[in-house]
């Protein structure tokens, strides 16, 4: 009886031993992908300059409806992206968005419904999810049940809180489409978080040199970073704490190198 329990063990932990082997060269071709794809990038943006442009207004502060000021968000967001990666000589981007109806409940890919309080990003049918009613609160700042902000952590509101929001959702288009997504290699979402964060940021840092990025728009972005971090930190979905979370964005809008964001998925 002993001797079969010997063996069982010893079964086992070869089994687990071949699983850590093939995790780990998992990790390993990961980590050289994911540094190939971003350092393609390094050369596609350039640094923010150290002087302040000039601000000029983008005309999005009285959209007639949300779903005509999301689509105009992501014509913009999705325009940085071609450029960047076109200019790496990587295939452009595509994308499909579902602005989600008031009161609407739509079924997804995920086996996620997206009903009002939607925004996320669905690899299983490649589309962005953003409630109408969810960015309209999140404009006019009334959104309800964010953690950090529930905290004390920041305050979510205004038109870059939606760009943010946005923009980082896309970059999780990114992320699939770039193939630097591998929930096998790790078992928290938090680092593909930080990194659509950090991704988020670089688009924002196009706008500044675009000279569009007004006064108060960073902070609304940083703020929404803070007011969406939690605490759940032993939760494989934590998305990381609200500092950072803004971190992470503010890592892509100063470098505005997408490269950079390699920093949030270790190859080991």
């Amino acid at each position: 009886m002993r001797d079969q329990v010997e063996r069982t063990r010893d079964q086992v932990a070869q089994r687990v031993e071949h699983a850590r082997t093939e995790f780990e060269k998992r990790r390993e071709r990961f980590g050289k992908r994911l540094r190939e794809v971003l350092g393609q990038l390094r050369q596609a943006v350039p640094e923010a300059r150290r002087t302040s442009p000039t601000v000029r207004s983008r005309g999005r502060h009285q959209p007639e409806t949300i779903d005509a000021f999301l689509t105009d968000l992501l014509k913009d967001i999705d325009g940085y992206w071609t450029r960047t990666l076109k200019a790496a000589g990587l295939p452009e981007p595509q994308i499909r968005y579902d602005w989600v109806a008031p009161g609407a409940r739509v079924l997804t890919g995920c086996g996620e419904p997206a009903d009002d309080r939607a925004a996320f990003y669905c690899p299983a049918d490649d589309t962005v999810y953003v409630a109408q009613q969810f960015a309209a609160d999140l404009y006019n700042g009334v959104v309800r049940g964010l953690p950090g902000e529930e905290a004390g952590a920041g305050h979510a509101a205004g038109d870059f809180a939606v760009a943010y929001v946005l923009a980082h959702e896309y970059a999780h288009n990114l992320q699939q489409e770039l193939g630097v997504f591998d929930n096998r290699v790790t078992p928290s979402a938090e680092p593909y978080e930080l990194q659509a964060d950090c991704l988020a940021g670089t688009w924002a840092n196009s706008v500044y040199q675009q000279g569009k990025l007004e006064p108060g728009d960073l902070e609304e972005a940083t703020d929404t970073a803070l007011a969406v971090g939690d605490f759940d930190v032993g939760n494989a979905q934590h998305h990381g704490t609200p500092t950072e979370r803004r971190d992470a964005l503010l890592a892509g809008f100063r470098g505005g190198d997408p490269s950079a964001c390699s920093r949030y998925v270790q190859a080991g």
